[in-house]
């Protein structure tokens, strides 16, 4: 049984440095890029290897879509049906895993490694436990789940299939996140890239072989897709531990940092346990609305699917920019530099808006085709051909969001950035949504309208907060934590 102490052993003071695959580096060789010299230069440093991160990520969203739109419409359909049920799941484990990055950044600017590797190990260890635990609840709740959100009985088979599949890998999807979460506080964004791209590139080459049947591999359909993603998880999964346990990367977790602490577990639960609510919400939101979508059409619920997977590409830099901004927040939080990690958030938030306005010019111009690059039904293509017109207008207002949010999370004050989210969808989108979609009679331009002014007002409200200062200070305390043995 696991037990909570509230002790550990000492841990020799050395370097042990990020060197796999790049040359050798040490924690604080990392840290002094970050809260020292050039702001913006620091920022798109940690900002690149994420946004391609993220691109890998979105890849595997595409290439899924792409075979699956060639396997059966229904197929597509489900695969977005379901999608806010997995991350209703997995924004329980990347939301505990954002104290991760908030500890691990503050304690590495502070110059205090042994606690970034104490609560690194502690993140791990009990996220590890909330993983099993999720794992086995979401593969039997998923059937009955998806009955009570509707739809056709060949949609909701083909979409249970996938989430039962995926929630049995919950995991080792988990462990990745564990894996980016640390390594990003240390400040280290090339590895968490490099393992993405290995595992985009073996789900690249499983995913015919399993959904179509290719060579002596069965044909599974959409559970082929669920079954790729999952192996090609678990390959970085087990890379990137036996990197973390090596103590090559900068942070070095000791098994005996498994033992869980119980004041490091309330600590982990008060950051990461707001952030895992604030994207459960989120999460349950976006269900809710794929509930609605489908009741419309599965025409709608498919061209919002596709839709989505253009609007992660557009956001993919932005997205980059605000994890990049929570690194350089919390560590010149934890360097006791607010001045610093002020402009650090304020470039962030101009960098994002620049970035998000050419992307919308981009999307508004090629809109159409677009959609045509997954679907030629006319009815998809005139759905999806409204909702990225109307949507592309709020990119602008997308980025600021996903900047501040970052700043919040960076700075451990994740209560501010779970109530952005929750506001965003259950204060103005989901309300929105019924109100214009169904009781006005607009159905999926209702949609598409209730999207823009949720963005457009949870970006004012966002910068509101932003501009009181009140996150301007950090969460870890002194002095550092015990070192005796239990």
């Amino acid at each position: 049984m696991l037990t909570f102490v509230n002790t550990v052993e000492q841990e020799p003071s050395r370097d042990v440095g990020y060197n796999w695959p790049m040359a050798r580096r040490s924690a604080q060789d990392l840290s002094k890029q970050l809260t020292q010299g050039p702001i913006g230069g620091s920022l798109l440093r940690l900002a690149w290897p994420i946004m391609l991160a993220n691109l890998f990520q979105t890849l595997y969203n595409f290439v899924d879509r792409f075979w699956l739109a060639r396997y059966g419409t229904t197929e597509i359909a489900a695969l977005a049906l379901s999608w806010p049920l997995i991350f209703l799941v997995l924004s329980l484990g990347s939301g505990l895993t954002i104290a991760g990055t908030a500890l691990v950044a503050q304690y590495t600017g502070a110059r205090r490694e042994h606690d970034a590797n104490l609560a690194s190990g502690q993140v791990v260890s009990f996220t590890g436990l909330l993983a099993i635990t999720f794992a086995a609840g979401g593969f039997f709740a998923a059937r009955p789940i998806l009955g009570l959100m509707g739809g056709e009985q060949a949609l909701l088979d083909a979409a249970a299939s996938y989430l039962q599949i995926i929630y049995a890998g919950i995991p080792l999807v988990f462990g990745t996140f564990v894996i980016t979460a640390l390594l990003n506080g240390l400040g280290d964004t090339v590895t968490p890239m490099i393992l993405m791209g290995i595992s985009v590139a073996l789900n690249i080459i499983l995913d015919p072989f399993l959904i179509f049947g290719w060579g002596p591999f069965p044909e599974w359909g959409i559970a082929g897709a669920a079954a790729a993603t999952i192996l090609s998880r678990g390959l970085i999964s087990v890379i990137g531990f036996a990197l973390l346990f090596s103590g090559r990367l900068g942070i070095h977790i000791r098994f005996r940092y498994l033992r869980l602490r119980w004041d490091l577990v309330r600590k982990i639960i008060s950051i990461g346990g707001l952030a895992s609510i604030g994207q459960t919400g989120t999460s349950i939101g976006f269900a809710i609305m794929n509930g609605a979508l489908a009741r419309i059409g599965t025409a709608v619920l498919s061209a919002f699917g596709i839709g989505n997977a253009f609007i992660s590409i557009a956001l993919m830099p932005v997205m980059g920019l605000g994890q990049a901004t929570a690194t350089m927040v919390g560590q010149n939080l934890g360097a006791e530099n607010p001045r610093r990690a002020k402009q650090s958030a304020w470039a962030g938030i101009v960098l994002s808006s620049l970035v998000l306005v050419a992307a919308a010019v981009a999307v508004l111009a090629l809109r159409r085709s677009l959609i045509q690059v997954f679907l030629s039904d006319p009815a998809v293509i005139a759905v999806g051909t409204e909702m990225l017109f109307l949507v592309a207008f709020a990119f602008p207002f997308m980025g600021i969001i996903q900047v501040v949010m970052g700043v919040y999370q960076g700075a451990g004050h994740t209560l501010y950035s779970m109530f952005f989210g929750l506001f965003r969808l259950w204060v103005l989108r989901v309300p929105l949504v019924f109100l214009l979609a169904f009781t006005f009679g607009f159905g999926a331009s209702g949609v598409w309208w209730a999207m823009f002014a949720s963005n457009l007002g949870t970006a004012i409200l966002a910068m509101v907060f932003f501009l009181s200062g009140n996150w301007m200070h950090r969460v870890i305390k002194e002095p550092a934590l015990s070192d005796e043995v239990a």
